[in-house]
């Protein structure tokens, strides 16, 4: 139970700390917006300028925020505009889950699983959805845990694997039709994790890359509220500008996007090294360390939403077009892709069928002379269950 008496003494005592860290932040953050207009002059010599591990280099030139220059006078004129744009095309999206091993039993197996859906507004075939489901075996727990036999590491690992192989058999088979990859291109969290473990997941996204030149099919991995910091640490290097660790590019641009603007495209040079990695995520990538550019687009009503696509996708002018269909998407389903959400809707393992896939494998060690011993917890939960 929460004490709420408490918790009400607690915030008032300490309301003075919480306060001044937010006059601090807010000052901070003056001092980039008034810098924003700024970036409407760089181009591409700034990139000299800027260190390596910059946060973000120059990429497109011009206007720093790009007008969306339509303005629709009620729900239908937009979702007529939405559908026009969407005409003719197979729109695709990946969404992972996953079950991780369960603490209460002596033998750890998990289960992960990528869905992919697919949109067709050519009139032929429609709405279809397909997976690939795989379980996660002991023998890999040993393998990529680390010290905990129940790590969830080696689970997640096996979903983003999954769902790299789904975008990766959609593009070779849809050659030319955009995939949305619900996520980001630069895997900053697997930062903290071992160094095995972090080759593992930048080699599916080096073939994702690999595959997507190959077929000239553009991935659009998208994030509905980044916590990147890739521009704000470019101002920084290139502004002088003070240290800040809270303030993100989201932040940055609240307020300062309409509905569907976009920012210019930039590319990726994250800075997410630690003092136990010199090495940043983009080293991780070989050939496509400088391949990951980037914008900036309103396509809800909070926060600017970050689209990450391979910089061959800028090179052959298609940002207009993947913006567009960001928010035609985004206009079916009122600020979220449409194709994203059906993704995650035909793919989540609900809890019940968590629990399904618990006492199936009972079922199947009990069939094979599999010994599994759960935890006085797990059978205290049974017998209130029964009782």
């Amino acid at each position: 139970m929460l004490d709420l008496r408490q918790l009400s003494l607690e915030l008032s005592e300490k309301k003075d700390d919480i306060l001044g860290f937010e006059r601090e932040e807010s000052q901070v953050m003056s001092a980039y917006k008034e810098k924003l207009p700024l970036i409407d002059a760089l181009d591409m010599r700034a990139n000299d300028r800027l260190p390596l591990y910059s946060g973000c280099k120059v990429l497109e030139e011009g206007a720093f925020i790009r007008r969306f220059s339509k303005r629709f006078m009620n729900r239908g004129e937009a979702t007529d505009w939405a559908m026009e744009v969407l005409r003719g095309k197979t729109i695709a999206a990946v969404d992972g889950s996953q079950v991780y091993a369960s603490r209460s039993y002596s033998v750890p197996i998990g289960l992960a699983q990528a869905g992919l859906v697919i949109n067709r507004h050519t009139g032929a075939d429609g709405f279809s959805a397909s997976y690939k489901l795989s379980l996660v075996l002991p023998r890999e727990f040993e393998e990529h845990g680390g010290m905990s036999a129940y790590s969830p590491v080696p689970v997640s690992l096996k979903r983003h694997q999954l769902e790299c192989n789904a975008i990766i058999d959609f593009m070779r088979s849809e050659q030319g039709n955009l995939v949305f990859f619900d996520g980001s291109l630069v895997l900053s969290f697997i930062s903290q994790l071992e160094e095995k473990v972090r080759e593992q997941y930048a080699a599916s996204i080096i073939e994702l890359m690999e595959t997507s030149e190959d077929t000239q099919t553009p991935v659009v991995a998208y994030t509905d509220m980044s916590l990147n910091k890739d521009l704000v640490t470019m101002m920084r290097h290139y502004y002088g500008l003070p240290l800040t660790t809270h303030l993100v590019d989201a932040y940055l641009l609240d307020g300062k996007l309409n509905w569907g603007d976009r920012t210019r495209a930039f590319l990726s040079d994250r800075e997410d090294r630690d003092v136990k990695n010199k090495r940043s995520t983009l080293d991780l990538y070989g050939p496509y360390r400088d391949s990951v550019a980037f914008f900036y687009i309103q396509s809800g009503g909070g926060l600017p939403s970050k689209i990450e696509v391979p910089r061959w996708v800028y090179e052959k002018k298609m940002l207009d077009m993947i913006a567009d269909v960001v928010r035609a998407e985004c206009i079916i389903r009122p600020g979220y892709p449409d194709i994203i959400h059906r993704a995650h809707e035909h793919t989540m393992i609900s809890q019940p069928e968590a629990d399904q896939f618990n006492r199936m494998l009972e079922g199947f060690a009990a069939k094979n002379g599999i010994k599994i011993y759960k935890s006085a917890k797990e059978q205290n939960k049974r017998m209130v269950h029964k009782a």
